[in-house]
């Protein structure tokens, strides 16, 4: 009997220590808690050391993510990144509405402060009947020729075309039109063919052009690793490894001025935020300076600061992705034939634009002091350029607000005017985008998101268009940028085999 009883006893032990007890639970929970942390702890030790599966994982949250102003769903990342389809470098006109939402500015009462003001607008352009296509190109199959359009009022002179283009042998390349609206050159462009780490042509974005008088081009890539020149017959003469973007200028002394970044210990950065100066023969790096060496050169004015928020003990930028608290987008050096227009300047002083606070604004590039500035005339803008008027003239991209336009202003007095109104034309590129004031009084407009660049004479007149066709479904492909060249502007060029 005392043994029936001491099996119970260990039977009823056996089932109080069974699947659902207390201390299994417990045992259980805690098995799992500290799968988790050492899951965490791996995840922090990948994530910080950069080692294995961290590409993978990188990977795949920017295949997700893809670019932070691209609009491509996963199946299009998919049919871009198999190379059926260019979606990712498609233009997003197409679409035909940019939209944007803000508080109103004066908030009466709770009901107003927290209405939303929606502003929409159409951005389709009825297709140039005059333009032909342009024939003559290396594209593949299954794009159609782009379209032109070059009346005999156009100014007489070469225009270079950078973008994606679709080419056999390339994603991205540049078109060179005679003055006769002839395919003069054209050059396959790639940042592929480097030894460091880069990512694929289907995956990086046009931007950032110069073109010199001996038919040599550079270029660099949204998302790309390299800066590369190329001669006129399309050979490589150099590559650079650094995050370049946005723009590439001559400084009018044989040197470039971009945006950029050398990278860290051997491994590119993007969208690098140093300013840098370049020798155009090797590609050396002559000088670089960070925007916060800018900033902390300049105490005495806050234009930099504007997007931070300053609650609590210390300030912290809104945004941190790709600097976009800045987003810089364009250096240009005051060239020595242009000086004497801009007394309160010097030869060599930069003409710097910063899309996210609205800020265009000169300094000296040795002193880093900011000598002039102003804020807030054009949303979102791009490209500032001198010229031989002594106004400062900049693409108001106008994000979200309606059509973009030309501004011209006054470095001296601030008036300023619109010399192009986009509603006319149809323009409205959200982002990206660039202009060339051309020798009769006109402007040259590169559309980016439209895929098209176009020119208007001082009478506002259309006297020419480029028309980055992709198929008849009314589907374009972008343009990074355009550049209009005198007829005399190239010297002695190579004959290529």
């Amino acid at each position: 009997m005392k043994k029936n009883k001491q099996k119970k006893s260990h039977k009823d032990k056996q089932s109080s220590e069974g699947e659902g007890s207390p201390s299994n639970i417990i045992r259980i929970v805690s098995i799992c808690w500290l799968l988790l942390l050492a899951g965490f702890l791996a995840g922090v030790f990948v994530y910080g050391a950069q080692v294995w599966p961290y590409p993978i994982i990188r990977n795949i949250t920017d295949f997700v993510k893809g670019h932070p102003e691209e609009q491509t769903s996963v199946a299009e990342k998919i049919r871009n990144d198999l190379d059926i389809e260019p979606t990712r470098h498609m233009a997003d006109f197409v679409e035909g509405r940019a939209k944007g939402q803000r508080k109103t500015a004066m908030a009466l009462d709770s009901e107003t402060e927290n209405s939303t003001v929606v502003y929409s607008m159409k951005t389709d352009f009825v297709e140039n009947r005059l333009a032909t296509e342009l024939l003559g190109l290396p594209i593949k199959d299954r794009r159609k020729n782009p379209k032109m359009y070059l009346s005999k009022d156009a100014p007489k002179g070469f225009r270079a075309i950078y973008g994606p283009l679709d080419f056999k042998g390339s994603r991205h390349g540049v078109i060179l039109i005679d003055p006769e609206g002839k395919v003069a050159n054209i050059w396959q462009v790639s940042q592929e063919d480097v030894p460091w780490l880069h990512d694929k042509d289907t995956n990086v974005y046009p931007h950032g052009f110069e073109i010199a008088p001996d038919g040599s081009i550079i270029t660099a890539f949204d998302g790309g690793t390299s800066m590369t020149k190329y001669d006129y017959c399309g050979n490589r003469v150099w590559a650079v490894l650094g995050g370049f973007h946005h723009s590439i200028e001559f400084d009018g002394s044989g040197s470039l001025w971009t945006w950029g970044d050398r990278g860290r210990n051997g491994q590119p950065s993007s969208y690098g935020r140093y300013f840098m100066k370049m020798d155009y023969a090797s590609g050396e790096v002559l000088k670089m300076f960070h925007i916060y060496d800018v900033m902390n050169a300049n105490p005495d004015i806050d234009i930099f600061g504007i997007l931070q928020d300053d609650a609590g003990s210390e300030s912290k930028w809104i945004m941190n992705d790709f600097g976009f608290f800045w987003h810089a987008n364009d250096i240009e050096a005051l060239p020595e034939r242009l000086a004497k227009y801009y007394p309160a300047f010097n030869a060599g002083d930069l003409l710097v634009s910063f899309r996210a606070p609205d800020l265009i604004f000169v300094m000296d590039p040795d002193t880093l002091k900011v000598k002039w500035w102003r804020q807030g005339l054009t949303r979102r803008q791009h490209d500032p350029d001198w010229n031989d008027r002594g106004t400062i003239t900049i693409l108001n991209n106008n994000m979200n607000r309606g059509y973009s336009s030309i501004v011209e202003l006054d470095p001296v007095t601030y008036k300023h005017k619109t010399v192009v109104d986009g509603e006319k034309y149809k323009f409205y590129s959200a982002i990206r985008g660039k202009h060339q004031a051309l020798p009769n009084g006109g402007y040259l407009i590169t559309a980016s998101t439209q895929g098209r660049v176009l020119e208007v004479d001082a009478g506002g007149n259309l006297t020419f268009e480029f028309l980055n066709v992709y198929d008849d479904e009314k589907k374009y492909l972008s343009i990074s940028e355009a550049r209009f060249l005198p007829s005399d502007f190239f010297k002695e060029l190579p004959k290529c085999d």
